[in-house]
C-alpha cells in the first residue's frame, strides 16, 4: 500500500485518469420474505461482491473530488446475515384509525422511505436468528396486556421502541424497552421475553420527549446486571445500554485490527482518540501506542470505556467526558505534543470548531474513521489546507446496505 499516491490540497482537481464504475450487479433472490418493503436492508436483491465493488466505485468517486486516484480496497464482512449487534425496532399503531378486527399493534421496522409507518417483522436476518421469535413475543404481551403504541402523528401511547444488543463473541444479551411515563407490567414483559429470547439482562426505560428516538432519560433494571459485556481483538468490553460500539463486532474486530496496524508502522507516542465511545479504538490499540486519550460527551460510555481499561489491565489510556469541539481548542492552545488523531465522529462529520482546532494542533496523522464517507471527504476537504491523503480503505460493516465504513489517513505537510 506504500505506492499510494500522497494528495494534497493543490491537487483538488479531478483527477487525469477516471475512476472505473462498478460493472453491472447479478440480481439475486433476496433473502428476507421483507425486502422491498422494509427499510433495513435495500441491497439484498445484489450479489455481495458487487454490492462491496458498488461501494467501492461509490468511495472512488467521492475521493476523485479530493484528488485520490488509486483504487480503494473494500474488505468483506466476515458474516453477511446475522452480523448485527445491536438493533431498534420501533412500535406504532395504525393511523388514523385500523379496521375492524385489525391488529392495531405494530412492532418492527420502519418500512421504505416512510418515518411514519412501522411494519410487523416476521423474518429479520440483521441481528439474530432468535429476533423474530423475540418479536412475536413481545407483539403479543402487548396486545395480552393491551397497552397503546405510541402515535408519531399524536403523540400518544405508551409502547416506543426495543432495544435489543448482543455480545457476538460472550453470547450476552439485553433488552431494553422503552416507553412513555406509565404503568408497565413488569413482570409479565420480562416473563414473556425470557421465554423465547436468552437475555441476560432487561430493562425499561422512559422517554418523555417528542423525538422519534430511542433514547431514555430513566433506566430501571428489571432483570440481570443491567449491562452485558463483549469482546474484540483479546479485549472484554463493558456495555450499558447507550454505549457506542461498531454494530458489526466481527467487522469490528478487523477494522480496529487494520488501524491498530496502520498505527504500529508509525511510531505513535501520543495518540488522541476522538469519539471514543467506550473505548473500542482507543483500548484496541493503546499496545501500539505510548498513551492514548479519548474523548466522549455520552458520560455513560466515558464510565465503560474507564471501566473496560481496569477490566483489561490498560494502564497507558485514559478517558475525559466532554464535547469534542470544546476539548480540542484548549488542548491545541496548551500546544502539548499529539503526533496522532483518531476521529470517529456521527454521520455528520466533525463540527466546524473541531476542524479549525484539529488543524491548530496539526499532529502529523490524522486517522479518520466514518461512515458517512460524503461527510468525511467534506472534512478532509477542510484538512488539505496543510494534510496530504495517504491511504484510504474501507471496511463493510453493513452489508445488503448502502453504507460502509471508510478509514482515510492523512500526513501533515510540513
Amino acid at each position: 500500500m506504500s505506492s499510494k499516491t500522497a494528495i494534497s490540497a493543490s491537487s483538488n482537481s479531478a483527477p487525469s485518469e477516471p475512476v472505473v464504475a462498478a460493472p453491472a450487479a447479478r440480481i439475486v433472490k433476496p433473502a428476507c420474505r421483507h425486502f422491498g418493503d422494509c427499510g433495513g436492508c435495500r441491497l439484498q436483491d445484489i450479489a455481495y461482491e458487487d454490492q462491496l465493488a458498488k461501494k467501492a466505485a461509490e468511495l472512488e468517486k467521492l475521493y476523485a473530488v479530493r484528488g485520490w486516484t488509486q483504487p480503494i480496497p473494500v474488505h468483506p464482512s466476515p458474516e453477511t446475515f446475522y452480523y448485527r449487534n445491536k438493533m431498534e425496532f420501533s412500535f406504532q399503531d395504525v393511523y388514523p384509525v385500523p379496521a375492524v378486527g385489525e391488529d392495531r399493534v405494530l412492532l418492527g421496522l420502519k418500512r421504505k422511505n416512510r418515518w411514519d409507518k412501522v411494519m410487523n417483522l416476521e423474518d429479520c436476518r440483521l441481528l439474530s436468528k432468535e429476533t423474530p421469535e423475540l418479536l412475536a413475543a413481545v407483539h403479543g404481551w402487548a396486545r395480552r396486556e393491551n397497552l397503546d403504541p405510541y402515535n408519531l402523528h399524536k403523540h400518544t401511547g405508551f409502547l416506543r421502541h426495543l432495544v435489543v444488543r448482543e455480545g457476538k463473541n460472550t453470547g450476552e444479551r439485553m433488552v431494553l424497552l422503552v416507553t412513555t411515563p406509565g404503568e408497565l407490567p413488569k413482570e409479565s414483559f420480562v416473563s414473556a421475553v425470557r421465554k423465547v429470547y436468552p437475555a441476560s439482562t432487561i430493562l425499561h426505560g422512559l422517554n418523555s420527549s417528542k423525538s422519534d428516538t430511542a433514547q431514555a432519560q430513566q433506566i430501571q433494571v428489571l432483570y440481570g446486571p443491567g449491562i452485558i459485556h463483549e469482546s474484540l481483538l483479546g479485549r472484554k468490553f463493558r456495555v450499558s445500554p447507550y454505549s457506542f460500539m461498531q454494530t458489526n463486532t466481527r467487522g469490528a474486530e478487523f477494522l480496529y485490527g487494520m488501524i491498530r496496524d496502520w498505527l504500529r508502522g508509525l511510531g505513535i507516542k501520543n495518540l488522541l482518540d476522538l469519539y471514543s465511545g467506550c473505548g473500542g479504538i482507543a483500548l484496541s490499540v493503546a499496545e501500539a501506542c505510548g498513551q492514548v486519550m479519548g474523548v466522549e460527551i455520552v458520560e455513560s460510555a466515558v464510565e465503560d470505556a474507564r471501566f473496560n481499561a481496569g477490566l483489561n489491565k490498560i494502564g497507558n489510556a485514559q478517558f475525559l467526558a466532554g464535547k469534542v469541539e470544546d476539548f480540542l481548542p484548549g488542548l491545541a492552545s496548551q500546544g502539548l505534543d499529539v503526533d496522532a488523531v483518531v476521529t470517529d465522529p456521527s454521520r455528520a462529520g466533525l463540527h466546524p470548531a473541531a476542524v479549525s482546532a484539529l488543524k491548530e494542533l496539526s499532529p502529523l496523522h490524522v486517522l479518520y474513521v466514518s461512515c458517512n464517507a460524503k461527510s468525511q471527504c467534506e472534512d478532509i476537504g477542510r484538512l488539505q489546507e496543510i494534510y496530504d491523503v495517504i491511504r484510504v480503505e474501507a471496511v463493510d460493516l453493513f452489508p445488503h446496505t448502502d453504507h460502509v465504513e471508510c478509514v482515510a489517513l492523512l500526513r501533515r505537510m510540513y
